[in-house]
């Protein structure tokens, strides 16, 4: 396996001249660990709440009323008509205002990427899988600290541990094409290394870029939630039939036999940090088309940058390592289609419910120089709706904080002012980013909590995905209670009839599809 990665030296100082320390003295005592069961506080509702909330927005449509669809949204035009993809299901949202099930259970994988492949003439579908995450329970609420068993279960999983590629251009016949296991081995092999795959990037070019541990020395992951620890992997899937190994690149530490490097973390064993890549990487331009760049978000340890020129060398050009509070996953995901303004955002997830952690911010972020990122502003933190039964989203009960933006390949062009996040328990929120430096929380869409209190896992992640259709003005919101399709004055005057996609939000994506 190659060892495509930057120096430790060079991270070091790198890490430092970009506004935090690579090295620190001994590790924090952690204060809090990720769980999978409530801690609900005096204030906390004893119910969970059932009422819809709107500020500056509208619902024109709901699929799959009290369905579970809060998942990672792709999309596909033939035409003047469109697929959405999401959890194993093909939907037509061609009428927005009528949206149905078209494909169901029509491929396996919830990690879903598709993009048009200019030099195919085919809609390729990439989908990931991955091991099982070491949760706390009651009876083990460190997670793998306190049962050791969930890492054994990790290393003997079954099945592929990478990604599963499809020829969907038939969205009605989605054919399987070849499968990808990230430690190199043969994907057919019942117990295969590393971690798989969480999240991943596929543009429809030559590369496809993945959120992977790729063998069982990446155990660096100081958090509870994981065993593994996640780095950047590029393969060439130029015939997606036969995807190549190109790169691995990692923070130096990650392995466990790079312990001098891992001892100056400044998360060093803390047992609480999310020292993985969450990623993936995002690329904003194809490389092969003269795309220089890639944007990643690595956990706790902030956003990076890399420099693709050599593209089986990548080499890290540029960090943002703020200082940050310990706890949550504080670099979740970066928002590159604003790149033409001179800025991105990055986000977190929250991982406990009941605000059992501090609160993560959303940063903005200057990247005009990408040697040298320089936070500006933080999206501001959204409160409750004047008429709800709680005056913090704390004690609404499930998760409070961001998860997802909008995703990076949609039809139409990213309005350059306006974005939206959803954000678990307080549905998706809309934000005016006119001014980059001064954001302002401007509506809201709040679903219906689903599931049962005594079952907390029916109901943590209220709002997870949110898709926009840029050029429909239309906002796809990805629940636990079904998929809305939200509009808002503030995005725009909506579009309700069918229509080709003339242009989409990176430069060349899905070219020729039409």
């Amino acid at each position: 396996m190659e060892n495509n990665r930057f120096t430790r030296r060079n991270f070091i100082k790198l890490g430092a001249a970009a506004g935090g320390a690579a090295i620190a003295g001994p590790g924090l005592v952690a204060t809090a660990f990720a769980n999978r069961h409530p801690h609900p506080r005096p204030t906390s509702l004893k119910y969970l709440d059932r009422n819809m909330y709107r500020k500056n927005t509208n619902v024109i449509a709901h699929f799959d009323p009290g369905g579970e669809r809060e998942a990672k949204m792709q999309l596909m035009a033939i035409g003047s008509r469109r697929f959405m993809f999401m959890r194993g299901d093909v939907i037509d949202i061609t009428d927005p205002l009528k949206p149905v099930m078209f494909n169901p259970k029509a491929y396996v994988g919830n990690q879903v990427q598709l993009a048009y492949n200019r030099k195919l003439g085919k809609w390729i579908l990439m989908t990931g899988a991955g091991i099982a995450g070491t949760f706390s329970t009651p009876k083990a609420p460190h997670g793998k600290y306190d049962d050791p068993s969930m890492i054994q279960q990790n290393i003997n999983q079954k099945g592929l541990r990478g990604v599963r590629f499809y020829d969907a251009s038939d969205p009605a016949k989605i054919v399987p094409l070849s499968q990808w296991s990230c430690d190199q081995g043969d994907p057919k092999r019942e117990v295969q290394t590393g971690s798989g795959t969480h999240r991943n990037y596929y543009d429809g070019g030559q590369y496809a870029y993945l959120d992977t541990a790729p063998d069982n020395t990446f155990t660096r992951m100081e958090s509870s939630v994981r065993y593994y620890c996640n780095c950047i992997q590029i393969i060439d899937v130029s015939d997606p039939t036969q995807p190549k190994f190109v790169a691995n690149w990692w923070v130096p530490g990650q392995r466990e036999e790079e312990e001098d490097a891992y001892k100056k973390w400044r998360e060093y064993g803390d047992k609480e940090s999310w020292t993985t890549l969450h990623g993936p990487m995002y690329v904003p331009k194809k490389v092969e088309d003269g795309g220089k760049y890639g944007y990643s978000a690595y956990g706790a340890f902030g956003m990076m940058i890399h420099d693709l020129s050599d593209i089986r060398n990548p080499k890290l050009i540029g960090r943002h390592y703020p200082k940050m509070k310990l706890g949550s996953l504080p670099f979740h995901t970066v928002d590159i289609v604003r790149l033409d303004r001179g800025f991105v955002i990055t986000n977190p997830e929250v991982l406990n419910p009941d605000c059992n952690e501090p609160y993560q911010p959303l940063r903005v972020v200057d990247v005009r120089d990408p040697t040298k990122p320089r936070e500006i502003a933080q999206l501001p933190v959204p409160v409750p709706p004047a008429d709800a039964p709680y005056r913090t989203f704390c004690d609404k009960r499930g998760r409070f904080g961001s998860h997802n933006p909008p995703h990076m390949k949609a039809p139409g062009k990213a309005d350059p002012n306006f974005t939206v996040y959803s954000f678990f328990n307080a549905g998706i929120q809309m934000f005016d980013i006119k001014d980059p430096a001064k954001p302002r929380n401007i509506g809201y869409f709040i679903p219906p909590q689903p599931g049962d209190l005594d079952d907390y896992l029916s109901y943590p992640r209220d709002a997870g995905a949110v898709f926009v259709e840029w050029d429909r003005k239309l906002m796809w919101a990805g629940t636990g209670t079904g998929l809305y399709c939200v509009t808002s004055p503030s995005l725009g005057k909506p579009v309700l009839e069918p229509m080709p996609v003339r242009e989409w939000t990176l430069a060349g994506l899905n070219a020729g599809h039409a």
